[in-house]
């Protein structure tokens, strides 16, 4: 019985730690998404997140340069933003951590050239590299 006590205890240790994994955002923490684009996570303190976003996206501008990345990561998900001033645009992800994966979806909010807002919508998936 206290075998079978002990074995419960670890199984739900192991199940709870594995869902603050998967809930949580480590920092320092550096990924990656299918596009090339880096985010490298620094701080992770009672649910704000603060870190920077390279862009690398095939067909968008403003690339190569490190810009700021702030957001909240909570037990539902989290979001972060990132705005890129010399494109005079930002962009908001929403997703949620699984292991080593982020599946996210993002809103890029612009000014085309006709001085109009605009958006536009789409996913990525970012994948922990550490």
């Amino acid at each position: 019985m206290k075998r079978f006590l002990g074995l419960l205890l670890i199984a739900q240790f192991l199940f709870l730690s594995g869902e603050v994994l998967a809930q949580g955002l480590p920092a320092p923490s550096y990924w990656k998404n299918e596009r090339g684009s880096e985010l490298f996570i620094w701080s992770a303190n009672n649910g704000a997140i603060q870190g920077t976003f390279t862009n690398h996206a095939q067909g968008f501008a403003c690339q190569g340069i490190p810009y700021p990345a702030s957001g909240a990561v909570g037990p539902t998900g989290l979001y972060f933003v990132v705005t890129f001033a010399q494109c005079n645009s930002f962009t908001r992800w929403v997703g949620k951590t699984n292991g080593a994966q982020m599946p996210t979806s993002w809103t890029l909010f612009y000014v085309d050239k006709n001085g109009k807002p605009s958006k536009l919508k789409g996913t990525d998936i970012f994948t922990r590299v550490w």
